[in-house]
């Protein structure tokens, strides 16, 4: 026994020495050819091992190849599909006895790829049919009797150094390039969790990646795995934690994060860059997530987007032209002037009250609008929104459909708090075509006029409380041009209001006197009304009326006339009478009393007023009215303050120690009114 226990270590001692020894003896090089050929039966192209191959048995079998490189398709660019300085492969002796693969290393240093499709969108990694069709028969022989035998697969260090990889599609012209891969994978077994460490650079960032996957073994044979994914980036953040698969499309299912700070930026840096525009900046989103393909499901999400806020349910499609996005979000705001890249200071010009501003076009700004960057997405959405801005207007809570495709924005308001009233309305905002175009249908009910028709045109004069209603459309470049372009219809009635900083009885005493300017030749009074009407057409800017209707206590107004907004102008002509008497004040239009009809011409900002004395002498009727109740009631107050007088009450007081002044003597009411015809 002691003899055979002797004999037997020294035949393991000689096999020991023999697998140590051996891969002195066998002369790896002369396998080059093989590998090579090998490779060229499986996919029809060279494997070419321009360095030295070592291989070493015990303990572990271990591979280590230098300068070797693959070559790409006949119809590629560069004459390599992959190349590496240098290859290391180690597998554990035991476990491959036991019909296991247990890789101990696997180490590829500067490995370059270059992935490529042609026009026809076939890609450099689809190999020769023919020498595909071969291959697998004889593998099929081999891989039977293998499959019997590998039980199993078991990674220890592998991992990626330098790595460089580039992409390039001619159909499109578009190319990638990521650098600087490190990566480090670890798979105990195909039965343990696997996990995936590195980084690489792309465009100048560098992207840090974490992946964890739980039953890899599930993942490779078309089941689930819990899965977790952080990729960190300047230009985002994202992670993932849920379960997925890969096999026969991507899934995953799970809660999800991302964050981006300018969705500009992101695109342009993945070689994707939107179409100039405003907006489309920082987004965050959060909550549940399914995916599918191209398809990106989101419930329970929490959106931020340009400094809006709004959850809901969203769902996107990323599979086609532009990414679609549909479903249901409540917003804090919409704000339409993010996306309207115009960086002019002034909106909506001139001053409207009493400045020196000589009018002209340059309240308008010159400032580029830019639609085309409602061309990066389509969306169809149904919103409620806290409020939305767009230029200088405010509109209240919303409900609203909007419907975004191909860069022409759509929103229905079926719901509509509009300064202090209620309405429904149509927004229209076109960047499809290479001129901007807006559209705005509107239905109000109980608005307060001031603060809408100061932030909608920058008119400060009128106050009240009514109806609007107005449809409008317009296009170009710039707000200058777009006001240029203004064309539409409309119609408002305002009841218990005042016309601010102008006393239409003053008005009319000056300009008997003399042609005056300036919106303070009425004084700084307001003339209250209890009812102003009318309705308007616009045609390239030009906005015409020829019913205006004001009724107040002790003056009754209509007018005509048109307002030039490219301009800022006024051409208008109203016909303020004022009643002889205060009886009949229901608010009939046809009292008794003088017609001074007066002109308004030149800037809306300080306008001429002069009276039309013709239209005075052809209206002898009211004059005589005029006259008639001057006879009955002495009317010298009401004549004296319209031609300019002053009023009994206003005179001071007699100081009994002054020596008293000459007296004019006082023309009778008839002199008067002969002497205001004479003019």
């Amino acid at each position: 026994m002691p003899r055979l226990v002797s004999f037997l270590l020294v035949i393991l001692a000689v096999i020991v020495g023999i697998l140590f020894a051996a891969p002195f003896f066998i002369p790896v090089e002369t396998y080059k050819p093989q590998i090579s050929a090998l490779v060229k039966e499986q996919t029809g192209r060279e494997l070419t091992i321009d360095g030295d191959i070592s291989l070493s048995l015990l303990p572990r079998i271990a591979v280590s190849v230098s300068d070797v490189r693959f070559e790409n398709a006949s119809w590629a660019s560069s004459p390599n599909m992959a190349q590496m300085e240098q290859l290391d492969i180690v597998l554990k002796l035991f476990p491959l006895l036991r019909g296991e693969i247990a890789l101990d290393r696997f180490v590829l240093v500067r490995p370059e790829i270059d992935l490529a499709v042609n026009r026809q969108g076939i890609g450099n990694w689809v190999f020769d049919t023919a020498a595909q069709t071969a291959a697998p028969t004889r593998a099929e022989s081999s891989g039977e009797s293998a499959g019997a035998q590998i039980s199993d697969i078991q990674l220890g260090e592998i991992s990626l150094v330098d790595g460089l990889v580039r992409y390039s599609d001619a159909r499109s012209g578009a190319s990638y390039e990521a650098s600087n891969i490190n990566l480090g994978v670890s798979l105990p077994s195909l039965d343990d969790p696997l996990a995936i460490d590195g980084s690489l650079d792309w465009n100048g960032d560098t992207i840090d990646l974490t992946l964890a996957v739980a039953a890899p073994r599930a993942l490779s044979s078309g089941g689930t795995s819990a899965i977790d994914l952080d990729i960190s980036a300047p230009k985002l953040a994202a992670n993932f934690a849920g379960s997925g698969g890969i096999t026969p499309q991507l899934t995953l299912t799970g809660a999800t994060s991302l964050d981006v700070p300018s969705i500009r930026a992101l695109a342009a840096w993945a070689g994707q860059p939107l179409t100039p525009g405003g907006g489309l900046e920082a987004l965050s989103l959060g909550g549940n997530v399914s995916v599918a393909g191209d398809i990106y499901k989101f419930s329970n999400a929490t959106l931020m987007l340009d400094g809006m806020t709004g959850t809901g349910d969203l769902t996107v499609n990323a599979g086609g032209t532009r990414p679609k996005m549909t479903g249901t979000l409540a917003l804090d705001r919409l704000d339409a002037n993010v996306y309207l890249a115009d960086s002019g200071e002034g909106s909506a010009g001139g001053s409207s009250g009493g400045g020196s501003s000589s009018g002209g076009s340059g309240g308008w700004s010159d400032a580029p609008i830019d639609l085309t960057g409602l061309k990066a997405i389509d969306a169809d959405l149904k919103l409620g929104v806290g409020e939305i801005l767009f230029q200088e207007m405010t509109i209240g809570k919303s409900a609203l459909a909007m419907v975004l495709n191909a860069g022409r924005l759509t929103a229905n308001l079926t719901e509509l708090d509009l300064y202090e009233g209620a309405g429904t309305g149509r927004l229209v905002l076109d960047g499809s075509g290479s001129t901007p175009a807006v559209g705005a249908n509107f239905n109000l009910t109980g608005v307060a006029a001031y603060p809408l028709l100061k932030d909608a045109i920058a008119f400060e004069r009128l106050e009240g409380t009514g109806r609007i209603g107005f449809d409008v459309q317009t296009a170009g470049r710039s707000q200058k041009a777009m006001v240029n372009a203004l064309s539409g219809s409309g119609s408002l009635s305002f009841a218990d209001g005042a016309i601010r900083g102008i006393n239409v009885a003053k008005l009319m005493r000056n300009v008997l006197s003399a042609a005056t300017t300036g919106w303070q030749s009425g004084g700084t009074e307001s003339t209250d009304f209890s009812e102003l009407s009318g309705t308007f057409t616009i045609s390239n800017g030009i906005l015409s009326n020829s019913d205006l209707k004001l009724l107040s206590p002790l003056v009754r107004v209509t007018g005509k006339g048109k307002v030039d907004m490219p301009n800022q102008t006024l051409n208008y002509r109203v016909e303020p009478k004022l009643a002889a008497t205060l009886e009949g004040q229901g608010g009939a239009s046809d009292v008794k009393g003088v017609q001074v009809p007066i002109i308004i011409s030149g800037s809306w900002s300080n306008p001429r007023f002069a009276p039309d004395l013709a239209a005075v002498i052809a209206d002898p009727e009211g004059v005589k009215g005029v006259i008639d109740s001057v006879r009955e009631d002495g009317g010298k107050g009401l004549l004296e303050g319209l031609l300019g007088g002053q009023q009994t009450s206003e005179e001071p007081a007699p100081d009994s120690t002054a020596e008293p002044e000459p007296q004019e003597e006082k023309a009778s009411p008839e002199d008067l009114i002969r002497g205001l015809l004479n003019r």
